[in-house]
């Protein structure tokens, strides 16, 4: 009888996925015994956990499919650790305790890989920065949540004393985030490692784990203090031969560095089992993540340079064409430049011009006749030394200048600034080297007095021309700034129109626009200084920032505005302070520090004007940072 083969098919992966998860559990009992040789505390807390290194591999490499292999492995390899406690566990907490530290066992990988895959901007995450970034996070991140709820069960269970969470928090966790940093690297690389000829620099990297091998066996079998030797090593190892070698060093040295640790030997060796072998994982695990960073720029810095190099061959290789495509037509070169709706030149090594269209010529004020034969500091003088750099820099590299923006004059329009875009482009001769300079120039004077009048207007309130809210705060931030630096007192005034809509109201909205403007020119008529600012800060709000202003001079200049709105006399038959427009003033002054923060000063601004209304409006309330008050 024949079976279909979709169900051969599906016995098959069925088959495969049972063995798989067969042999991951029983590689996980053999490493859960290897990492239990590392117990350095109460209730077989160990400080090397080798399977965390196993468990996050196998689930980035294979997913979810291997947590039963992992979930089996841990329940029959913690189950001899877990009956070796004393006193004895009771049934109940022994199957509590193995579930718990299976479950997390599974649990933690889980939550890496998750964060890796939400987060990692790309599939290779060793040859990013980003990717190395966001796997260092979440290989601490994840151990903390099973140390959390890990360490927490063996307390409720009586194993570990609760007064004994804290160290033994840090040994679950630090065990698992340093085997994720110092082993899961290499495990992940290495399917790509194998896949590699040994013979690629075959000498560098036996040579290279030859010193490695000598300098571990002097550091942590001698006991000499050589480990700052292992730095220059990887460098070597990162820029020479990339991270899958240097990878294989670290784990390497971490192997033998924590056998011999727990055996007595070497630097790291301190008074408790423990102490050493905490230490000493901080340690490769730093040489890890700096073997990691490392590895990953170097490869983004290839990849950008591969990059570079094609993008710059591309356009030597267009240049070259172009070039000879000129040399071959010099009419078709005089067609083009007279044809051309922008200014185009070209000089040679001396800097002068060999070729000039009409629209060039008119810009510089001068006919094409003229131009020919005459250096650039001739026809150009004021703007020379400005542009003079550029052309030096093309004939000297062969790399063309695009889009520079040039300000200045030229001799047929003296006083008057104009602004251009211009590119200077290298000519190359048949030997390939440089030896005259292609511009191109467009007047975009227009263009740049638009920017700047939209650059004003963005400062400037449209109705009463002072400036707006934007501007007066990127204005405060700098002199608060600059107040820190020399210590000198900043003053605000806020100035609110009182009952200004009952005025809108009666008057109209166009008297009412009339009468801010009115205010504004009162304030501004007020401030002489061109450091101090005024600004419409709201509706009918104003504020005035007074730059090294103190308490009298801040009080002086705020009773000169409100005598000033006094003076006006706009008539207001609705206001209940008085028949004419009045305004409610608060005045804040500090001397800024580093424990000071900006909208301190604004606030503290705010509340003294508060205050001006709430005791009757048209007066002044001098506010300092200490909640003094004082009534003007």
């Amino acid at each position: 009888m024949e079976f279909p083969k979709g169900h051969w098919l599906l016995d098959q992966k069925i088959n495969k996925l049972i063995f798989l998860n067969l042999g991951i559990a029983i590689a996980y009992i053999v490493i859960v015994n290897i990492s239990l040789k590392f117990i350095s505390l109460p209730g077989n807390i160990a400080s090397v956990w080798l399977p965390a290194a196993m468990t996050l591999t196998l689930v980035i490499s294979q997913g979810i499919s291997v947590f039963p292999g992992i979930f089996l492995g841990s329940i029959f390899g913690i189950s001899t650790a877990l009956l070796e406690l004393t006193p004895p566990l009771s049934i109940f907490n022994f199957i509590f305790l193995n579930v718990i530290c299976a479950g997390l066992n599974c649990l933690q990988p889980f939550i890496t890989h998750y964060l890796i895959q939400r987060f990692a901007k790309y599939q290779n995450i060793f040859n990013h920065v980003n990717g190395v970034f966001i796997f260092i996070i979440a290989a601490i991140f994840s151990p903390a949540v099973s140390a959390t709820i890990g360490i927490g069960a063996h307390c409720l269970t009586g194993v570990i004393n609760w007064n004994n969470y804290g160290i033994s928090w840090i040994t679950w966790w630090s065990a698992s985030a340093l085997g994720h940093l110092i082993f899961t690297p290499f495990l992940l690389l290495f399917n790509s490692f194998r896949k590699q000829k040994f013979q690629y620099r075959g000498i560098e990297k036996l040579f290279l784990i030859t010193i490695f091998i000598f300098i571990v066996w002097l550091a942590f079998i001698k006991n000499y203090d050589l480990e700052y030797i292992f730095l220059p090593l990887l460098i070597w190892s990162v820029f020479r031969l990339g991270n899958l070698f240097s990878s294989l060093l670290v784990s390497l040295v971490a192997i033998v560095a924590i056998v011999a640790t727990a055996n007595g030997y070497g630097n790291f060796v301190k008074n408790t089992p423990h102490e050493s072998l905490v230490i000493l994982q901080s340690f490769i695990g730093v040489f890890s993540i700096t073997s990691l960073i490392l590895s990953a720029v170097v490869d983004e810095k290839r990849v950008a340079q591969s990059s570079l190099e094609k993008t710059l061959n591309t356009l030597e290789l267009q240049v070259r064409e172009r070039t000879a495509a000129l040399q071959q037509s010099e009419a078709q070169l005089d067609g083009f430049f007279s044809s051309a709706s922008i200014g185009m030149s070209i000089v040679d090594e001396q800097l002068r011009y060999m070729r000039i269209n009409e629209v060039l010529a008119e810009i510089n004020g001068t006919s094409v006749a003229d131009h020919l034969g005459k250096t650039v500091q001739e026809i150009l003088p004021n703007l020379y030394p400005a542009i003079e750099p550029f052309y030096k820099q093309v004939l000297l590299t062969g790399k063309p200048f695009l889009n520079q923006e040039i300000t200045g004059e030229v001799p047929s329009q003296p006083g008057i600034k104009l602004t251009w875009l211009v590119s200077f482009f290298p000519i190359f001769n048949m030997d390939n080297i440089p030896c005259r300079v292609g511009v191109v120039v467009i007047d975009i004077s227009d263009r740049k007095k638009i920017e700047i009048q939209l650059q004003k207007q963005a400062r400037i309130d449209g109705l009463t021309q002072i400036a707006n809210r934007r501007y007066f705060n990127e204005i405060f931030l700098i002199e608060w700034q600059r107040c820190i630096r020399n210590q000198q007192p900043l003053a605000l005034i806020l100035c609110d129109v009182d009952y200004f809509k009952p005025y809108n109201d009666t008057y109209g909205h166009p008297m009412g626009d009339e009468c801010l403007i009115q205010i504004a020119k009162a304030l501004s008529g007020n401030i002489q200084r061109s450091t101090d600012l005024v600004a419409r800060y709201g509706g009918e709000e104003f504020v005035v920032l007074l730059t090294n202003t103190d308490r009298e001079g801040a009080l002086h200049i705020a009773n000169m505005i409100r005598d000033q709105i006094h003076k006006l006399n706009i008539a207001h038959k609705n206001s209940l302070v008085s028949n004419h427009i009045t305004a409610s003033i608060g005045v804040c002054v500090s001397i800024p520090t580093i424990y000071h923060q900006p909208d301190q000063l604004l606030s503290t601004a705010d509340q003294a004007l508060y205050q001006a209304k709430q005791e009757g409006r048209d007066r002044i309330i001098i506010k300092m940072m200490d909640n003094e008050s004082v009534l003007i």
